[in-house]
């Protein structure tokens, strides 16, 4: 019976004798334009990876990013006060956008220490770019539904209001995670695939399902902390 190896991280360039230091390796990434940082995050998630895997791009990514996230989520804040009739509508606002970033500076251990359990790691500064880009991809589909939510609670505050501030944060945490696991799963492919000397490569079974549970489990920390600040900072109450 042969013991079997370690798995490597899909995330971390290697040879097959051993690991190669990330910084010697060249990444092979079709090029898809300079287009803004705003118009790839709702349109090219391959652009974003692009991003990731370059360092001169990858700070542009995390302050943009954070900036789209604060800017759109006081938005969206400050739309349900004042359709609710509150005048100091800028305390929800920065409550708001508060927690959305201290929640995800909340969960980043423990989806980083998961990607070392699954033997699936992403270095950790792109891990936090990883999230935030997808977050701001969240941020931004909600900005959108502050129109219908005001529109639809100045009309029923009692239960339609309601029930479109419910419906607009499970619709944008759902692009947020399914961008989650394109960004990951986008980025293993292209890492491995740069060992192989290729722009991309198709993961194996096995890599595929490590990075799968690896997006799941951080769309599902986001979640929680998400939900477990708003309960503690009551910023839309």
């Amino acid at each position: 019976m042969h013991a079997r190896s370690e798995p490597l991280s899909p995330f971390v360039p290697w040879s097959s004798q051993d690991r190669t230091p990330l910084h010697e390796v060249e990444f092979s990434i079709p090029s898809v334009g300079r287009q803004s940082l705003l118009v790839d995050l709702l349109r090219d998630p391959s652009s974003i990876t692009e991003r990731l895997l370059d360092p001169s791009r990858l700070q542009g990514v995390v302050l943009g990013s954070a900036g789209i996230i604060a800017g759109c989520t006081s938005f969206f804040a400050a739309a349900a006060s004042v359709a609710r009739g509150k005048e100091a509508w800028w305390g929800a606002a920065a409550l708001t956008s508060l927690n959305v970033l201290m929640s995800l500076a909340a969960s980043l251990g423990p989806i980083y220490a998961t990607g070392i359990l699954l033997a699936a790691r992403v270095p950790l500064a792109r891990l936090v770019a990883a999230l935030l880009a997808a977050t701001a991809t969240g941020s931004l589909l909600l900005a959108g539904l502050a129109s219908p939510l005001y529109l639809l609670t100045r009309l029923n505050p009692e239960w339609a209001g309601p029930l479109m501030l419910t419906s607009s944060f499970l619709l944008a945490g759902a692009a947020a995670g399914a961008r989650i696991h394109r960004l990951l799963s986008h980025m293993a492919e292209t890492v491995t695939g740069s060992a192989l000397g290729e722009s991309s490569a198709k993961l194996s079974t096995e890599d595929a399902f490590r990075v799968g549970i690896l997006a799941r489990i951080s769309w599902m920390m986001l979640a929680f902390t998400l939900a477990l600040g708003f309960w503690a900072f009551n910023a839309l109450g």
